[in-house]
């Protein structure tokens, strides 16, 4: 594969980047040693994991591109045409050489790439001989690494690859896997079926819970990598796109269980927004600092001065003692900065309401209407006029439409309603006048420098004829 063969045929590895804003992820920078020559100490795997975090919070992959993505795409977003920032994406003026479609695919593997040598790199110190503080202190970073492997792996299944469709062989096209090794110039590389795309990551999944080794080798707070909590968040996540609802449950639940939170108040739902510090609601967030330098290339700033807006969609679904709707008064979108730095908040990966979400969710779908209402109670009754339970849907039919809409009104702007409504085959009014798109049908291109490399990566047939009409 093109991009990761560039890895390769550049034979450094980069390793020791500065941080996405946590203090932790500072080291001295080491970008001049080769892959064949990195790895021999537990340092070594900790500045190869840092690589790999660096890239996921990039703002061409989770920094900002794939979670714009998940909303300029729906029916939630509209872009600016003035300003042309996501423009494209917004209004399904898509073409195989989109700007933001090639970075996500690039920094996307970036982040599969470093944690794949890291892991590697890894197992040989291991083999190696190790003593006693050095072997817990590896386990560490490589659980780490296995999560962010299974997290860009799935990120990019869903983007470049038609959604997995419980109860079929979901044969589909994926995206490339890379998993014992990174490829070189000499491999042929072709893309894996989305059964086999999610059965890596849940693979993934379950090598980072077996090695997980608490989370004393990490500086800083827990919630700015991937600790349990945060894996068991993915593997919920995971399994509620694939229908697994029991499974997609029993994980969630372990995820709240392990964060040990009650979620945000009313008090403080609308001021958390505004800050970069860890709030109840963090699971897993991408930290952000005025070092980061983003301005432009910050999230906030699509939706600030490049003029994204907030769709009707959302600000019509609020009821009117919704502590919600707070942030839409306050700020107009969520990500509105620091006091200090319009540019600056941290990226929410997995957060506590979600968790609820999904239980709820599968509750639902398992037939248990009074679990589902229970969790469900846990975002709703931030509408105050939600005092209780007995305040929403009785049905499954019902209950499912009201979670839809709460999904909505919790999650807006984080990425979330492009993904929902293709997991559950929803149609939606995109560009503001393009209705009842069938977006589940819709894939996005692979990046034709990827294709044009000629290492026989397979572009998605027919990606065209099924844009919104």
């Amino acid at each position: 594969m093109k991009n990761i063969k560039i890895f390769a045929i550049g034979a450094a590895l980069t390793l020791g980047l500065a941080s996405c804003g946590d203090a932790y992820f500072d080291v001295d920078m080491d970008q001049n040693k080769t892959s064949e020559t990195a790895f021999n100490s537990a340092q070594d795997v900790k500045n190869g994991m840092i690589g790999a975090y660096y890239a996921l919070g990039n703002y061409r992959f989770y920094g900002n591109y794939v979670v714009a993505v998940g909303d300029m795409a729906s029916d939630l977003a509209t872009a600016d045409a003035s300003s042309g920032h996501f423009v494209q994406i917004n209004t399904y003026q898509i073409t195989d050489t989109n700007g933001e479609l090639d970075d996500i695919w690039n920094y996307g593997y970036k982040v599969i790439d470093r944690s794949t040598r890291a892991i590697n790199g890894a197992e040989k110190i291991m083999e190696a001989g190790v003593t006693e503080d050095e072997e817990f202190a590896i386990n560490s970073y490589m659980s780490q690494c296995y999560a962010l492997r299974a997290l860009a792996t799935f990120t990019l299944t869903n983007i470049f690859g038609l959604p997995y469709k419980a109860g079929q062989t979901n044969s589909q096209l994926g995206i490339i896997l890379v998993k014992d090794k990174s490829y070189t110039i000499a491999d042929e590389v072709h893309r894996s079926s989305v059964e086999d795309c999610y059965a890596q990551v849940l693979s993934d999944i379950a090598k980072a819970k077996e090695l997980y080794a608490g989370e004393d080798e990490m500086n800083g707070a827990p919630q700015f990598y991937f600790n349990m909590a945060a894996i068991y968040a993915l593997e919920a996540r995971v399994n509620l796109f694939m229908g697994k609802y029991a499974e997609a449950k029993t994980a969630a639940q372990n995820a709240i269980d392990e964060r040990g939170s009650d979620g945000a108040t009313a008090e403080n739902y609308v001021s958390m927004w505004s800050s970069n510090a860890i709030s109840p609601e963090d699971i897993l967030t991408i930290n952000k600092t005025n070092d980061d330098n983003l301005s432009a290339n910050a999230l906030n700033t699509l939706y600030g001065s490049y003029g994204g807006k907030i769709s009707a969609a959302v600000q019509g679904i609020f009821g009117e003692n919704d502590c919600r709707a707070g942030v839409l008064a306050k700020t107009a979108y969520k990500f509105c900065g620091l006091p200090t730095a319009q540019a600056v908040s941290n990226i929410p990966v997995f957060r506590v309401s979600e968790m609820y979400l999904i239980l709820a969710e599968c509750e639902t779908q398992l037939g248990n209407t009074n679990e589902a209402k229970e969790a469900l109670f846990f975002t709703a009754s931030r509408d105050a006029d939600i005092a209780s339970t007995d305040d929403l849907p009785a049905t499954k039919d019902d209950l499912m439409s009201f979670i839809n809409d709460e999904r909505i009104r919790e999650l807006y702007q984080e990425g979330f309603r492009w993904y929902d409504a293709r997991r559950q085959g929803l149609k939606i009014t995109v560009a503001t006048t393009k209705q009842n798109f069938d977006v589940a049908k819709f894939v996005y291109p692979i990046p034709a420098a990827e294709i044009n490399a000629g290492y026989g990566t397979e572009q998605n047939e027919g990606w065209s004829s099924n844009l919104p009409k």
